[in-house]
């Protein structure tokens, strides 16, 4: 039970220093981060997909 009130705590906290992070960082920080996050995702369709085929 004290795992999901930490889990409760840490997601808002998160939340909240990631938007703070992201209304100080410049237009070049956002596109790069952006880029890693969409990069991260398409390749996990694809380890996803390869998981799933074998």
């Amino acid at each position: 039970m004290p795992k999901y009130i930490l889990i409760g705590l840490a997601v808002p906290i998160l939340l909240f220093v990631i938007m703070n992070f992201w209304s100080k960082a410049s237009e070049i920080t956002k596109n790069k981060i952006l880029m890693i996050v969409f990069g991260l995702f398409l390749l996990s369709i694809f380890v996803l997909l390869y998981l799933l085929m074998n």
